[in-house]
């Protein structure tokens, strides 16, 4: 099996440990009482959280689609190529680094932008974090091990694919866990 479909299941698995572990963490967080019908209306925590998740999801899917087409020798020995995909991958820490700006400012502030249930998913989203990066990184290393096992001799790319898909995954986890943590049981 290639590396890439490798990798597909890392991040298919991963986000789908993640969920589960986020849902299990979410039953600790302040019940909803709603009359039936009525919806809760949204935080700005959750807003902010789904406008930086949406794109950072994209901008990794580009950065991947470039390593993917490319395929990953060219990648790594062509410049232009490698920069382009490296430049999607900066530019998703960049939209991270705007959404962890906003939540630390509404938390040193404590003007209300925060309430106590926002507070709560702020504590449980990171618990998915590591799981997923678990998944992710076990993934990468049975397609390796299975791809390179004759030659006992895996190429130093895939070191470098590897830190950016755990960093990648870390921060999609984060804010998945955050928006995650808004759904209604």
């Amino acid at each position: 099996m290639k590396v890439i479909l490798w990798a597909v299941i890392a991040l298919g698995a991963a986000f789908g440990v993640l969920y589960l572990v986020v849902r299990r963490a979410q039953r600790t967080l302040p019940p909803m009482v709603l009359p039936p019908g009525e919806a809760m209306p949204s935080t700005a925590l959750q807003r902010l959280a789904w406008q930086s998740l949406v794109p950072i999801f994209l901008l990794t899917l580009a950065a991947a689609a470039v390593v993917a087409h490319h395929g990953v020798s060219v990648a790594w020995e062509n410049d232009a190529v490698r920069r382009s995909a490296m430049g999607f991958l900066i530019a998703a820490l960049a939209v991270f680094t705007y959404y962890i700006s906003r939540v630390r400012i509404w938390i040193i502030r404590d003007d209300g932008t925060l309430d106590e249930r926002d507070r709560a998913i702020l504590a449980s989203a990171p618990a998915g974090q590591a799981p997923a990066m678990m998944v992710t990184l076990a993934a990468w290393m049975i397609g390796l091990i299975e791809t390179y096992h004759a030659s006992h001799l895996v190429p130093s790319v895939f070191l470098y694919l590897i830190f950016w898909s755990l960093l990648m995954v870390s921060v999609l986890a984060d804010l998945a866990g955050v928006v995650i943590g808004y759904r209604r049981n």
